[in-house]
């Protein structure tokens, strides 16, 4: 049965992500926990945490799942389906309207069988940013909510437009009116060298920007919901705040 996920099963947690190759550091991991201490649950056996899966809610019309995620050795028996279900309920339980997911290749089926619709496709790139002066970076939280469907003035505040990741930093979310004003932020976010970067492909002057700096997109999830459709506004998305955020 699933259980509430603390952080003391951090080091449980942390090989979960590792071993699917993901990028997210502690740091990651103990964020989500405190935005949603009652949203995040995890499946033991054999005394560690084996799968896991997330929900970040933002207010009653929005939530997010992600981190949906089981060791290779325990994969095939029903792990990610009782997660979701555990998830669900904890939406259903709060009158969410309507729930999100980046979906993977691998996780889409079980999805699918829980009544999630695709909507579109989300792309990581991977590539260099040229070093260039950091600049103080105050989210626009009026913009994000229009571009993103939903208020997500706790999830800004802890993130910041970029942070360090496992394998390498991490830029975004980034809302933006324009592309030019997109990357000015990037570029001055205060990270150089290699970065992943996570577009919407409904934006495709996020696309092009990516290419004109150099990168090239890597992976490729689908985009789902169950409830109705949101609000949102992806021309403004120029970079996610990554798969377990929306």
């Amino acid at each position: 049965m699933p259980s509430l996920l603390h952080s003391s099963r951090l080091p449980d947690l942390l090989a979960l992500s590792t071993a699917a190759g993901w990028n997210q550091t502690a740091e990651d991991w103990l964020r989500l926990l405190e935005l949603e201490p009652e949203g995040c649950f995890g499946i033991e056996q054999d005394g560690r945490i084996v799968a896991s899966a997330t929900v970040i809610t933002y207010g009653p019309d929005l939530a997010w799942i992600g981190m949906v995620l089981t060791l290779p050795g325990y994969r095939g028996r029903g792990f990610a389906t009782t997660l979701m279900r555990r998830c669900l309920d904890f939406c259903r339980q709060r009158s969410i309207r309507t729930v999100r997911l980046d979906a993977t290749e691998m996780g889409r089926p079980v999805y699918e069988r829980l009544g999630f619709l695709p909507e579109y496709a989300v792309s990581r790139w991977q590539g260099h940013l040229p070093a260039a002066a950091a600049r103080p970076w105050q989210p626009d939280f009026e913009l994000d909510r229009l571009a993103f469907g939903a208020d997500r003035r706790r999830l800004l505040e802890r993130t910041g437009c970029c942070r360090p990741g496992r394998v390498a930093p991490y830029v975004g979310p980034v809302t933006a009116r324009t592309a030019s004003e997109a990357r000015g932020i990037l570029l001055h976010c205060g990270i150089s060298g290699p970065a992943f970067w996570d577009i919407p492909e409904a934006n495709p002057a996020a696309c092009a920007l990516a290419e004109e700096l150099g990168f090239r997109p890597v992976r490729r999830l689908v985009r789902m919901r169950s409830g109705p459709p949101v609000e949102e506004r992806p021309e403004f998305v120029f970079a996610l705040a990554g798969f377990e955020y929306g």
